[in-house]
């Protein structure tokens, strides 16, 4: 519901949205087939887990440039779409991302900011619900559904060696809702990133470890200081 509501409210309206459902029984599909709105297409099939189902919409897509939402997520108001597509329409961006808003829960909102492409080798530097990729770059390739959880870091790192042409937008673009599949699978996530790490980026052994010593790093002082951790990496939403 809160995603159909924020798509439904975007001031732009050429875009399609794509709905790729698991056959799942918990009225999910016969809630997405009941919207009777134009730009509404829904498939609801079995699939092996979220990238396969990604890789679906990839096949059905026909728009210019592609986003990944999950369900639950949202762009985080309605000039969202229209503020990305005034710069896609210029015609010299392949790759678009911006900033996020984490939800924790009820009402509380933590503002992240995305990291950089440039350091694409640590890991995923944005939310995958903030990137825009151009299609037609995107090509034949898919998403790895051998991954569990980096299959989006996986893509997005193949992506950028295709080197592409890339603008950051210095503002949230999504509401992300946390309690996805990569955040409560962090440990697997950053296994999986070492594979990527070193198949698609082909790190060498020596900065591989480099990173993982890293990442060893951040979750100590996010578990054992989470409040420096938050000031470090999040910044203040509102003065909260």
């Amino acid at each position: 519901m809160r995603t159909r509501t924020s798509i439904a409210s975007q001031s732009f309206r050429d875009f399609d949205w794509l709905i790729v459902d698991g056959a799942s029984t918990d009225g999910t599909a016969q809630y997405a087939q009941s919207l009777d709105e134009p730009y509404v297409s829904v498939q609801s099939e079995p699939d092996s887990g979220i990238f396969d189902a990604m890789n679906k919409g990839l096949e059905r897509a026909t728009g210019e440039f592609v986003l990944f939402l999950n369900a639950g997520d949202t762009l985080v108001n309605n000039a969202v779409l229209e503020c990305v597509a005034s710069r896609l329409r210029r015609g010299d961006v392949d790759f678009l991302y911006g900033d996020s808003l984490e939800a924790f829960g009820g009402d509380q909102l933590i503002y992240k900011v995305a990291k950089g492409h440039q350091r694409v080798t640590y890991g995923m530097f944005a939310c995958h619900q903030t990137m825009f990729y151009r299609r037609s770059l995107i090509g034949a390739q898919r998403y790895d559904s051998r991954y569990l959880v980096s299959g989006d870091y996986a893509f997005t790192a193949q992506f950028l060696t295709k080197r592409p042409r890339i603008e950051r937008v210095d503002q949230a673009l999504c509401i992300f809702d946390v309690t996805g599949t990569s955040v409560s699978n962090q440990r697997r996530g950053r296994q999986e990133n070492w594979k990527v790490q070193r198949d698609v980026l082909e790190l060498s052994l020596l900065r591989r470890c480099a990173i993982r010593v890293a990442y060893i790093c951040s979750a100590l002082l996010a578990n054992q200081v989470p409040v420096l951790y938050k000031m470090l990496r999040f910044r203040r939403l509102n003065g909260n």
